[in-house]
């Protein structure tokens, strides 16, 4: 049986949406369905709710969105069609009271922004199972929530409890598939323990795709996308950068953390845990092999597989005299920027200092909470934006003589600067920061070291 994710931008169009129905129809393998909202919603919501809204704005607001999931429906009258709109007129009406009680308190609680964040996902969930619909299969959207995906209390950010979601998933899926139906899930997010929808953070239908494997007990997964797979580097930046055509969990996780738009970071682990493949695939050339993800551990004769990088990353640098023997100290800076809600890319540690790379744009909630706890974990704090984080990835890396001297020599070449640098903690990545300015060259003297060419 294969899990199938069709992320956003496989479903924001009519052409799109064709594709996607061609693709899952003429699988004749037992399948699962699980989608992402269609391009552009979820990021319509967060922008919408981002700021107070007037009465008018926000059934101005729900209007465009009720139409733009409607058009995308088949066009022919029908009962796949009509049932969906009636049920595409309940989504809307439930993120409407929403939306009004927003107004009205003044008030957005972490709860209430991921149960009106899912809204994107169960309209395209309608939206795809009417297309599977009127393509003569029985589709029927199921909702993650509903379905029982556990997760912890971390919103934004939510981690499956799989144990749980096995539990549940499992028996009423088994159950739909026995009868013929074509399951069509919501992607994004879950449940938890206390009944509130959590969401994974960007590209959380790959982690979604990964638990339904993992709970289901099969595979492959397939990750349908507007791209061919893992590239040996961004084709941006090198333009003559080549797909990678199988990759370990563990290098692939590394490249989706640090910067590989293709996989969301966590949706490895669960298939890792069953040993279950994941196959990149592109919508719009499904004969292209992809990339696959799975327990092989092929090396490169250079070792390095692919460079990946996150632009626009800031240093956060935490003094205190005799840091290195200050019990907790690294702890009280990570509870003190969590609290915060934020994510830290990477730590170094010296005798004086904890060097930390954050997102530049947490700045001013970083030197916020710096300042209001900096008695309590330090004596002083800096920060430096301006900052860039580049990974070089490849199996075997962390064993083999030499290659981070050809790494930094050919940075070195260019004139570049290397700051923070972090190696040894993975057997499969180096990773350290540049100036922004000095990314691109970065990344291009890299791959011509390791590759030959740009």
């Amino acid at each position: 049986m294969k899990i199938m994710k069709f992320g956003g931008t496989c479903l924001g169009t009519e052409d799109a949406l064709r594709r996607v129905a061609k693709v899952v129809k003429d699988e004749p393998a037992e399948k699962i369905v699980t989608v992402s909202a269609a391009s552009g919603v979820t990021n319509s919501l967060k922008e919408f709710v981002s700021v107070p809204r007037k009465e008018a704005d926000i059934d101005d607001f729900l209007l465009k969105l009720k139409l733009r999931h409607v058009d995308l429906l088949p066009r022919r009258d029908g009962s796949s069609r009509k049932e969906a709109l009636e049920m595409i007129e309940k989504k809307i009406t439930k993120l409407d009271r929403l939306l009004y009680g927003v107004t009205y308190t003044e008030e957005l609680t972490p709860r209430t922004y991921d149960l009106m964040l899912s809204a994107g996902e169960r309209l395209a969930a309608i939206v795809v199972a009417a297309r599977l619909s009127h393509r003569k299969l029985d589709a029927v959207a199921m909702e993650t929530d509903a379905l029982g995906l556990v997760t912890n209390n971390q919103h934004f950010n939510a981690v499956a409890i799989l144990s749980e979601c096995e539990k549940n998933l499992k028996p009423t899926l088994e159950s739909a598939l026995s009868k013929g139906m074509l399951p069509v899930v919501t992607g994004f997010f879950g449940i938890t323990k206390n009944g509130h929808v959590s969401t994974f953070g960007r590209s959380g239908t790959d982690y979604t795709a990964s638990v339904l494997a993992h709970s289901m007990r099969s595979g492959p997964i397939e990750i349908w996308k507007e791209v061919d797979g893992f590239m040996s580097a961004d084709p941006k930046m090198v333009k003559n950068a080549f797909l990678i055509d199988r990759l370990s969990y563990e290098e692939a996780a590394e490249l989706a953390y640090f910067g590989a738009q293709v996989l969301h970071p966590r949706a490895v682990q669960p298939a890792r845990l069953r040993g279950i493949e994941m196959v990149i695939k592109n919508l719009y050339d499904p004969k292209s092999p992809g990339t696959i993800v799975g327990n092989s551990r092929a090396t490169r004769k250079d070792v390095i597989k692919s460079v990946s990088y996150v632009p626009k990353v800031a240093t956060l640098k935490i003094y205190d005299t005799g840091a290195g023997y200050k019990s907790g100290f690294l702890s009280d800076i990570s509870t003190c920027l969590t609290n915060e809600g934020i994510n830290l890319f990477s730590a170094t540690t010296s005798q004086t200092c904890v060097a930390v790379i954050i997102d530049e744009n947490d700045v001013a909630a970083a030197k916020k909470a710096m300042k209001t706890h900096i008695a309590g974990v330090g004596e002083s704090f800096e920060i430096e934006d301006g900052r860039a984080l580049v990974c070089a990835v490849g199996e075997g890396l962390g064993r083999t003589k030499g290659v981070a001297a050809r790494v930094f020599k050919a940075v070195a070449s260019k004139d570049v600067n290397v700051e923070l640098i972090s190696a040894g903690a993975s057997t499969v990545a180096y990773h350290f920061t540049v100036d922004q300015k000095d990314l691109r060259k970065t990344v291009r003297a890299i791959h011509k070291e390791f590759f030959g060419y740009v």
